[in-house]
């Protein structure tokens, strides 16, 4: 395998270690793990996305989502809904809460963001966008993950 690939791998896991809830003490994301902040983050980007929709978002089972559902609407970030145009379909949609966690971990996060890349020149900066956009774009292309 080429060795870019492994070390391209390394960066993303010390990325990810950084950018989880460890690396700000257990304070940036609230109460909520890193599944329950996507889960919250698609409801806020997709108005009334169906359940069956966050699942697939999120890569996992219709009874994985729904137990993470649970948990979200306990903790007041989401509600259930029937859809108004199918009575069978079951929607989610952002409380007030919601909407207010996901708009104070987005500016926490921004500002962590700043402060680590305000020496830098902002052609530096678009450089990062670029490269991370270019990763997110294939890993998209890709899919998941496959079961190794």
């Amino acid at each position: 395998m080429n060795k870019n690939y492994y070390d391209i791998y390394k960066h993303i896991q010390e990325l990810s270690w950084y950018f989880g809830n460890q690396g700000f003490d257990g304070e940036c994301c609230s109460d909520l793990t890193l599944v329950e902040f996507m889960a919250v983050k698609n409801t806020y980007e997709k108005e009334n996305i169906k359940v069956q929709e966050l699942g697939f978002a999120l890569n996992i089972t219709k009874g994985g989502v729904s137990k993470i559902i649970d948990r979200l609407e306990n903790k007041g970030y989401v509600q259930r809904k029937q859809s108004s145009k199918d009575g069978r379909v079951c929607c989610i949609v952002i409380t007030h809460k919601g909407k207010e966690v996901i708009e104070n971990i987005e500016r926490h996060y921004a500002a962590y963001i700043g402060d680590i890349l305000k020496d830098l020149e902002p052609q530096s900066i678009d450089n990062v966008i670029k490269v991370l956009d270019l990763l997110i774009t294939s890993i998209r292309k890709q899919g998941f993950i496959k079961s190794i």
